[in-house]
């Protein structure tokens, strides 16, 4: 297992520095640091993912002795780790801001922030790969951005038709904390990664090389 989460990391070792200068350069414009982690975990996932597909190196650990379960469990372990990572070089990004450029309030992101960033990775990382081992990276690229685009026009469509209800959806939203808010959502992205991890399990172990 650790063999082949470290073999992910060394492949992408080129794509890991654009992504160190990309999470740079989110703080150079001061974004929050939500967006630098979201996005680094969006293109790390990915790139993991199609790189192995496109290189068709998937048939070469098939001929190993590697068990299929832990093929996959190092793709959802790895995006964990990067997350971490990812959290950790945002934290050291805006020290760094804060005390030599006095760009940020303060030294340290939120931690409600960095723990959305990294709900963002898992939530994506749940959709990703189990569309990516059913379909190839081809289509998955397709049908992400079909995705993507109907999760835009829907939520453009939901505040169209509950423009009218925002002042009462507010107001039931504030009857909770924002740690409340920030558990339930980590619950519920908690149990769609272990079901993905579980269903893209099913469909490595089904798929014929």
């Amino acid at each position: 297992m650790y063999s082949l989460i470290l073999k992910d990391f060394l492949m992408l070792k080129r794509m890991l520095l654009l992504i160190t200068g990309l999470i740079a350069l989110f703080y150079i414009l001061e974004n929050p640091p939500i967006f630098a982690i979201s996005f680094a975990g969006f293109l790390f996932v990915s790139s993991a993912g199609s790189f192995e597909d496109r290189s068709n190196s998937h048939i070469m650990l098939n001929s190993l002795p590697i068990n299929r379960k832990s093929i996959i469990s190092s793709k959802y372990i790895g995006a964990i780790i990067f997350g971490i990572f990812a959290i950790c070089l945002s934290t050291l990004f805006q020290v760094v801001f804060y005390f030599v450029f006095d760009a940020y309030d303060q030294p340290f992101p939120e931690v409600n922030q960095l723990l959305i960033g990294m709900l963002c990775i898992l939530l994506f990382t749940s959709i990703y790969f189990p569309i990516l081992y059913k379909f190839g990276e081809k289509y998955t690229r397709i049908i992400t951005m079909i995705i993507a685009v109907g999760i835009i026009v829907l939520g453009q469509i939901m505040m169209y038709l509950l423009k009218d209800k925002i002042s009462s959806i507010q107001l039931f939203l504030s009857q909770f904390t924002a740690t409340q808010l920030l558990l339930t959502g980590s619950v519920i992205t908690g149990l769609l990664f272990l079901l993905s991890w579980l269903c893209t399990i099913k469909i490595y172990e089904a798929k014929d090389f």
